[in-house]
């Protein structure tokens, strides 16, 4: 029994090493907005990285974007002109803080917490408040995991 024991515990660390991971949210989380199982595409490129979480069997998206280089108050520049309608600040979600939508099925949260900016973009056929309130949770999850 005790031979069992050390050999699952040493094969643990490579099955983690395995595993795709989001530095800013996990899948359970990631989950509990799409409202269902998600997989998960993580990108690192440079001071960039990228995760999209899209639940199984459905379009639902949420795609998340830090930048941890460059200039942040350009990068959110960038991600407000990515806007269908006027921006509205949102106070209590890092700095320079917005939420709009990018289009009728997606909403979009940007901000920055220190010298990181970040970019929520959530899709899916929810009624459009739900989808607001959706993209603001994962806004104040992912600026409290940067903080």
């Amino acid at each position: 029994m005790r031979r069992l024991i050390l050999l699952v515990a040493a094969c643990l660390p490579g099955l983690a090493a395995d595993q795709t991971i989001c530095p800013v949210m996990n899948a359970a989380t990631a989950g509990g907005l799409l409202e269902g199982p998600t997989d998960l595409a993580v990108t690192k490129t440079g001071g960039v990285a990228s995760c999209e979480f899209t639940r199984r069997n459905s379009t639902a998206k949420l795609q998340i974007e830090v930048v941890t280089m460059g200039e942040p108050r350009a990068e959110l520049a960038a991600y407000k002109a990515q806007c269908a309608g006027p921006a509205d600040p949102i106070k209590s979600i890092g700095t320079d803080a917005v939420a709009c939508s990018s289009n009728r099925t997606t909403q979009q949260v940007t901000g920055r917490v220190r010298n990181e900016a970040f970019l929520i973009r959530i899709s899916g056929a929810f009624p459009p408040d739900a989808l607001r309130k959706k993209a603001l949770s994962a806004a104040e999850l992912v600026a409290g995991n940067l903080f």
